[in-house]
C-alpha cells in the first residue's frame, strides 16, 4: 500500500509547498485623496478602486493621523469594485497615513497602505503597528496546503472516475469472454488498489474542505460564519458535501463495477470540477458564467488526463504483479487503447480552454510574453508537450508501459504544481502600488474609465506617466489596443512633447518624460480602440516653478 501511494503523497506535498505565498490578486487601481497629495482641507473619506470587485466581509480600513491618532469612523464599506472610509473629525495638518486590507473574489487577503498630508506633509513619516490587518504567520502556507489538498484530491476522483467508467471496467467486461483467467487475475489484483483510491481521494477531498473553513478565517482574521457568507467558504461547503455523497458511490463502482454507482460517482466528479471556477478569478470576470465554463471545462479535462495517468501510474504495479507477459500484452493494449482515446479528447479540451482562459486573465497575447505569471504559463504548456511526448512514443510498449505511465505522472506532478504557482501569481503585470501623482485625469469613454497620471509632474524632474483603462467594474478594458501621450505648452511654443509608452500591463501604459519650464502644459491621450475607433483626452496640467 505504500508503494501504491507514493506518487499520491508526492503529488500533494509537490503541489502544497508551491507557491508558500499566495500573490494578491485584486489590484489597488487608484486611490482618493491621491498617494503623497498635499490637501488644502481635510478629506471626509478615503476611497480605493480596485480591478475587481472586493467584499465586504473582511474590508479593514485605518484612518492614522500624524501623531498615530486613529480617525477612521463606522465600519468601512464596498461597493462593487470601491472600497469607502469615512473620516472622523478633522484630520490635523502633517501626513495621514491609510492602512487597508481586503479578500478578494478568489478568497485572496490583499493589503497595503499609501500615505497624503493635510497643509503640509510631516518632518517625519508616520510608523504605526497595525497588527489587526496583519495576516498570522504561516496562515498563507497553511491556506495554500489546503487549497492545493482540494485541487488535487479533484484531479484524482476525476481520473480515477473516468478510468472505472471508460478503461477499466470495459476492459473487464471483454475480458472476460476472451480471456477469463486472465482477466479475472487482472481484476483480483488491481480492485483492491481502485477501493482504496475510491476512499481514499473523497476522504482527502472532505477533509481538506472541513481543514479549510476555520484556517481560512483564521489565516483572514474573521469568524467561520463570516467565511460561510463568503462565496469561497459557501463553494467549500457545497464541496465538503459533494465529496461526502461521492464516498459510496466510487467505493461501490470501485469494488463490484456496478454501472449505476459509476454514473452516480461521474455526476459527482463533474459537480467536483466546477468549484474551483465558482470560488476563483472566473467567478469575478463579468458576466461570470463563461470564464466558470471554460475553467469547468478546463478542470475536467485536466482530471480526465492527468488524474487518469496518475491513476494507471498507482495501479500498474498490482497489473505487473498479477499478469505473466502474454496475459500482460492485451490488457496493456487495452488500457492504451481507451485510455488514449479518453486522454485525447481530454487533451483537445485542455489545450483550447487553457489558451482562451489564459487570454482572458493576461488581457492579450504580449502580457503572457512579458509578466512572471506568463512565463510560468508558458513553462507549464511546455511540460505537457514533453508528457504527451513520451505518452506517444513508450506507452504502446507492453514492457515499458509501468515506466512510461510512471514518467508522465512525474510530469503532471509538476504541471499541478505550476499550476499552483500560476494560482499565486497576478496574471496581469500592473502593480498593487496604485498610480497617484499631482496631475490625474480620469474622462469616461463610453463604459470605460480613462486614467491618466503625471508622477511627480515637476520642472525639470523626470516625471512617469500612466495611462489606465477600466471597465465599469474595474477590469482592464481590453479593447484598448494602444494609447499614446504628448505634452504641448503654447505659451513656451512647444508643441510637442511626446511621451515613449510601453505596455506594462492589460490596458495599462507608462513613460517617463522630463517637462522643460514651468507653467501650463495640456496633456493629450490618443486611444485606439479595436482596429479603427480613435478617442482623444485633454487635460491641463499646471507645472509649478
Amino acid at each position: 500500500m505504500r508503494r501504491h501511494f507514493l506518487l499520491t503523497a508526492l503529488l500533494i506535498a509537490f503541489s502544497a509547498a508551491v507557491p508558500a505565498i499566495a500573490g494578491a490578486h485584486a489590484v489597488l487601481l487608484s486611490t482618493t485623496p491621491l498617494t503623497d497629495s498635499v490637501l488644502t482641507t481635510p478629506p471626509a473619506a478615503a476611497t480605493l478602486t480596485f480591478n475587481e470587485p472586493v467584499a465586504q466581509i473582511g474590508a479593514v480600513v485605518q484612518i492614522i493621523g500624524p501623531t498615530g491618532t486613529r480617525y477612521e469612523t463606522g465600519a468601512a464599506t464596498v461597493r462593487n469594485n470601491v472600497l469607502t472610509q469615512r473620516i472622523a473629525g478633522r484630520l490635523p495638518n502633517g501626513t495621514a497615513t491609510v492602512v487597508w486590507t481586503v479578500i478578494s473574489p478568489d478568497g485572496h487577503r490583499v493589503s497595503g497602505a499609501f500615505s497624503f498630508s493635510v497643509g503640509a506633509p510631516s518632518g517625519t513619516a508616520n510608523r504605526v503597528d497595525t497588527p489587526a490587518l496583519e495576516r498570522p504567520r504561516w496562515s498563507s502556507t497553511a491556506t495554500t496546503i489546503m487549497r492545493a489538498t482540494r485541487f488535487v484530491t479533484t484531479l484524482l476522483f476525476v481520473g480515477l472516475i473516468g478510468v472505472l467508467l471508460f478503461v477499466w471496467g470495459p476492459l473487464m467486461r471483454r475480458g472476460q469472454s476472451l480471456d477469463p483467467d486472465a482477466a479475472a487475475g487482472a481484476d483480483n489484483a488491481v480492485r483492491p488498489v481502485l477501493r482504496r483510491l475510491a476512499w481514499v481521494a473523497p476522504v482527502a477531498l472532505l477533509a481538506a474542505c472541513l481543514a479549510y473553513l476555520p484556517i481560512e478565517a483564521w489565516s483572514d482574521s474573521i469568524t467561520i460564519s463570516d467565511l460561510l457568507r463568503l462565496r469561497q467558504g459557501q463553494i467549500a461547503g457545497v464541496t465538503a458535501l459533494l465529496a461526502l455523497f461521492s464516498i459510496p458511490c466510487s467505493l461501490r463502482a470501485a469494488g463490484d463495477n456496478r454501472r449505476a454507482y459509476g454514473i452516480a460517482a461521474g455526476v459527482a466528479a463533474v459537480l467536483l470540477a466546477l468549484m474551483p471556477g465558482l470560488s476563483g478569478h472566473a467567478s469575478a470576470q463579468q458576466p461570470a458564467w463563461p470564464s466558470v465554463l471554460l475553467d469547468w471545462a478546463h478542470v475536467l479535462a485536466a482530471g480526465v488526463w492527468g488524474g487518469g495517468v496518475i491513476v494507471l501510474a498507482i495501479i500498474a504495479p498490482s497489473l505487473y504483479r498479477a499478469t505473466t507477459p502474454a496475459s500482460r500484452v492485451a490488457i496493456v493494449l487495452g488500457i492504451v487503447r481507451r485510455f488514449t482515446r479518453l486522454a485525447l479528447g481530454g487533451l483537445a479540451v485542455l489545450v483550447v480552454t487553457g489558451a482562451i482562459g489564459a487570454l482572458i486573465l493576461a488581457g492579450s497575447i504580449s502580457e503572457i510574453w512579458q509578466t512572471p505569471w506568463g512565463r510560468v504559463l508558458i513553462t507549464k504548456v511546455s511540460v505537457v508537450v514533453l508528457a504527451v511526448a513520451i505518452a506517444g512514443l513508450t506507452r504502446r510498449a507492453a514492457p515499458s508501459f509501468l515506466r512510461a505511465v510512471q514518467l508522465e505522472a512525474l510530469l503532471i506532478i509538476i504541471v499541478i504544481a505550476l499550476t499552483g504557482t500560476l494560482s499565486g501569481l497576478a496574471p496581469q503585470g500592473s502593480s498593487s502600488t496604485p498610480v497617484t501623482g499631482p496631475f490625474r485625469l480620469e474622462q469616461r469613454i463610453d463604459a470605460r474609465i480613462v486614467n491618466v497620471d503625471v508622477v511627480p509632474g515637476t520642472v525639470h524632474a523626470l516625471s512617469d506617466v500612466h495611462v489606465i483603462v477600466v471597465n465599469d467594474v474595474g477590469q482592464p478594458a481590453v479593447d484598448v489596443a494602444d494609447a499614446t501621450v504628448t505634452l504641448s505648452s503654447p505659451a513656451q511654443g512647444i508643441t510637442s512633447l511626446p511621451v515613449k509608452l510601453e505596455r506594462v500591463g492589460a490596458a495599462h501604459w507608462a513613460g517617463k518624460v522630463t517637462i522643460p519650464e514651468p507653467g501650463p502644459w495640456t496633456v493629450t491621450t490618443h486611444l485606439r480602440i479595436g482596429q479603427f475607433r480613435d478617442e482623444v483626452v485633454v487635460g491641463t496640467m499646471t507645472v509649478s516653478p
